[in-house]
C-alpha cells in the first residue's frame, strides 16, 4: 500500500503531459483527400507537440471550385455560413489575393523588409457570436508552416518580431517560444474546459 501514493503521482503527472487534443472541420477542394490533409495536419502538429497540444482532422467538408480562388477580404469572411460550431474551422484554398493589405500585414513584412505582395499564405478571420471565435484559411501550397501560424494565432499568439519564430514573416521559421508553447497549452485546455470546442 506504500506505493499507492507515488502510483498516484506518476497517474497526475502522466496526464498533465498528455496533449490536449483539438477538433478540425477542414474544409477543401475535391482534388485534395484526407489522407493529404492529415499529413499536412501531422507535419502541424510537431511544432505544437513540446506544449502538448495537438490537432486532429475529426470531419471534412468539399468547398466549390469557384470558391478556392480568393480576391478580397469579403471573399474571406464569406466562409462564415460555413463554419461547423464547435470546430477549429480550416478553409484549404488555392489562392488569397489580398489587394488592400491590413496594417498588421504591412508591419511584419516590413520587419522583414519587404513590401506585401499582394497575395497571402494563409489567414485569421475573427467570427463574432460563433464557438470558436475564430476560423483560419490557409493557402495550399503554403502547408504545413503557414497552418501552423494560423493555429497559432486561434490559440492567442500574435505576430512575433523573431524571425525564425513561426509567428513572423520570416523566411527561415523553425519553432515557437516556450513562452508562445505555454500559451497554446493554457488556451487549449480552456477551449475544451468551456465546451468551445467538442
Amino acid at each position: 500500500m506504500r506505493f499507492a501514493p507515488l502510483l498516484l503521482l506518476l497517474t497526475l503527472r502522466a496526464s498533465a503531459d498528455a496533449p490536449t487534443t483539438l477538433p478540425l472541420a477542414v474544409h477543401a477542394g475535391a482534388d485534395v483527400t484526407d489522407a493529404q490533409i492529415d499529413a499536412w495536419v501531422a507535419d502541424a502538429n510537431r511544432y505544437f507537440e513540446p506544449g502538448a497540444v495537438r490537432f486532429e482532422r475529426v470531419e471534412t467538408h468539399r468547398i466549390a471550385t469557384e470558391r478556392l480562388e480568393l480576391h478580397d477580404n469579403r471573399d474571406r469572411h464569406r466562409f462564415k455560413r460555413d463554419l461547423v460550431e464547435r470546430r477549429i474551422n480550416v478553409f484549404v484554398v488555392d489562392t488569397i489575393h489580398d489587394p488592400w493589405p491590413s496594417a498588421a500585414t504591412r508591419r511584419a513584412a516590413a520587419r522583414e523588409g519587404f513590401e506585401p505582395s499582394g497575395r497571402l499564405g494563409g489567414a485569421h478571420i475573427v467570427a463574432e457570436g460563433h464557438r470558436p471565435s475564430t476560423y483560419v484559411i490557409v493557402r495550399r501550397g503554403q502547408m504545413p508552416l503557414v497552418l501552423a501560424h494560423e493555429l497559432g494565432h486561434v490559440l492567442g499568439a500574435p505576430h512575433h518580431p523573431d524571425p525564425t519564430n513561426i509567428m513572423s514573416y520570416g523566411r527561415n521559421r523553425t519553432h515557437f517560444s516556450d513562452e508562445q508553447l505555454e500559451l497554446f497549452n493554457q488556451r487549449a485546455r480552456r477551449l475544451v474546459r468551456t465546451r468551445s470546442v467538442r
